[in-house]
């Protein structure tokens, strides 16, 4: 009996000896995970409060969308350079024209001749956008964007002009091989409303395919069909007249997207 009680103190010893370094161990590893998982909480916390520091710096490359339009100046001409003015009141060339006056002749008068001074207007040629567009008498409006691959076909205009004063015209060809043309000049009538009709050209080939119907080729605003187009409108005071392809309702949008003192000179 005392050797079985003995036996059983010994075996009570020996399980809290081994469970004693066991729970130790346990307490010691749960102890290290705490450890562990606060240092990541404090590392992620100071990542974090860095990054957002750098927030106003934000240094990141975004991919920039490749643009699919240019400024007019970022445009090339399409061939040769074409642009070509005319000053219509040039300073006059004076020239002398002998004229006969023959007065009532008296007994052994001879004729005499007078010299008077005529003026001729002689055109000239100007080359010089700087030398013209002082002179026009009105605002020149221009896209401030156009496709790209988009070209400068030519410019002209003039000035001084006893009817018109002065004028302006200018002419891009478009990457779908379509063109579209300005011309512009002072505004001279109070009607400003925009419209827009078919080209002759629209207006011809329509009846020889057989889709367009006898009457004018005046189309509706928003429901025109996507040809060549003449348009015409004002911006403050400055006549407007273009030819484009397009729906009434895009050419009225591209009308309107019309700005001045465009820089249009390809670079």
């Amino acid at each position: 009996m005392s050797v079985s009680r003995s036996f059983l103190l010994a075996m009570q010893a020996g399980n809290l000896s081994w469970k004693r370094p066991v729970w130790w161990c346990c307490m010691l590893k749960r102890q290290r995970w705490l450890y562990l998982f606060a240092y990541l909480l404090i590392s992620s916390v100071l990542l974090i409060s860095c990054s957002w520091l750098n927030f106003s710096g934000d240094t990141r490359v975004t991919p920039t969308p490749t643009p699919s339009e240019a400024t007019l100046a970022k445009l090339h001409w399409c061939g040769k350079p074409l642009m070509i003015f005319r000053d219509e009141g040039a300073p006059a060339m004076i020239t002398a024209v002998a004229t006969v006056v023959t007065a009532t002749p008296s007994i052994g008068a001879t004729p005499t001749a007078l010299v008077t001074a005529t003026t001729a207007s002689t055109p000239t040629t100007i080359t010089d956008w700087t030398q013209v567009e002082p002179y026009l008498g009105f605002t020149v409006y221009l896209p401030p964007t156009l496709p790209l691959a988009s070209c400068l076909t030519s410019v002209s205009g003039t000035i001084h002009d006893p009817i018109l004063g002065g004028s302006f015209t200018i002419g891009y060809l478009l990457p779908d091989h379509s063109s579209v043309s300005l011309s512009e000049a002072p505004l001279r009538s109070q009607n400003t409303t925009f419209q827009c009709i078919l080209s002759p050209t629209a207006t011809s080939t329509s009846s020889r395919s057989g889709s367009t119907k006898e009457g004018s080729p005046t189309t509706t605003p928003g429901k025109g069909e996507a040809s060549l187009q003449v348009c015409t409108g004002a911006h403050d005071m400055t006549r407007i007249v273009f030819s484009a392809r397009g729906t009434t309702q895009a050419l009225e949008r591209f009308f309107a997207s019309l700005q001045p003192d465009v820089k249009w000179i390809p670079s």
